[in-house]
Formats: C-alpha cells, sequence, structure tokens
C-alpha cells in the first residue's frame, strides 16, 4: 500500500521539515476526506474514524516513492513503537478515502488514546481551524 492520507502537522501548509520531506519522498494524488472526528491533541491533531459516516476530515493523499523507507520515518515522527504499541498515541491504518471523483485505499496515522477531555474540531480541517 503506496498511498497516504494526511491531515495534520504532514500538510504542506506546516512547511516543516518532515513535510518537505514527504513532499520530497511522494506524489500529490489529490485533497480528500475521510469519515471521522478530528480532535485539538495540543501541539497536533488527530483522527478517529467515524462509522457512522456523519463526521468528515479533509486533506491529502500522496502516492509514496518508497513506501518502506518512508513509512519507517513517518512511523518514528508519529511515535509509533512497535515494540510497546499500548504506549503508542497513533497506529497506521489503511481506510477508505474520497477523492472528488473516486475513492481509493491509503494509510492514515489515526488517533488511539483517550478522548473524552479533547476538543473536537467540527469543520474537520485541521488548517482552517488554526486559522481561526
Amino acid at each position: 500500500m503506496n498511498l497516504l492520507f494526511v491531515y495534520g502537522t504532514l500538510l504542506p501548509e506546516f512547511n516543516l521539515s518532515i513535510s518537505k520531506l514527504l513532499r520530497s519522498e511522494a506524489d500529490f494524488i489529490g485533497h480528500g476526506f475521510v469519515f471521522a472526528k478530528l480532535y485539538d491533541i495540543g501541539e497536533y491533531p488527530g483522527i478517529v474514524l467515524d462509522y457512522s459516516l456523519e463526521n468528515k476530515v479533509y486533506g491529502n493523499v500522496y502516492h509514496l516513492h518508497n513506501p518502506e523507507s518512508t513509512f519507517r520515518i513517518l512511523d518514528e515522527y508519529e511515535e509509533i513503537n512497535s515494540s510497546l504499541p499500548e504506549e503508542n498515541e497513533y497506529i497506521r491504518s489503511i481506510v477508505k478515502v474520497y477523492l472528488s471523483e473516486h475513492e481509493v485505499e491509503a494509510n492514515v496515522y489515526v488517533y488511539v488514546k483517550d478522548i473524552s477531555i479533547l476538543k473536537i474540531i467540527p469543520s474537520g480541517q485541521y488548517i482552517s481551524y488554526l486559522k481561526n
């Protein structure tokens, strides 16, 4: 699976070294959304999949040139530790992403910790949330 859906600090608008790396290691496929809820975790967002299909989170889909090495770097950035999975904030899952003319399956980083005290971002758009 060489597609990745990003919705937060990996977006190019953040201009971080990790988002620059992603742009150099992948081709932009298009804008899309997943059925999920977007939460403000503090310095970054997290999504929780929404099986009711009522909430959308918007982001970008990328085709990775070398998924194995790029996911190794991204998993480290997202602090995914396969030795201690119970401590991870995120897991990388494959989800259906809806693009303007079709749908694809892509990897996405899904938040797995308690969301009960987190603020939901109703628009599903992290960039516009930060601007307001």
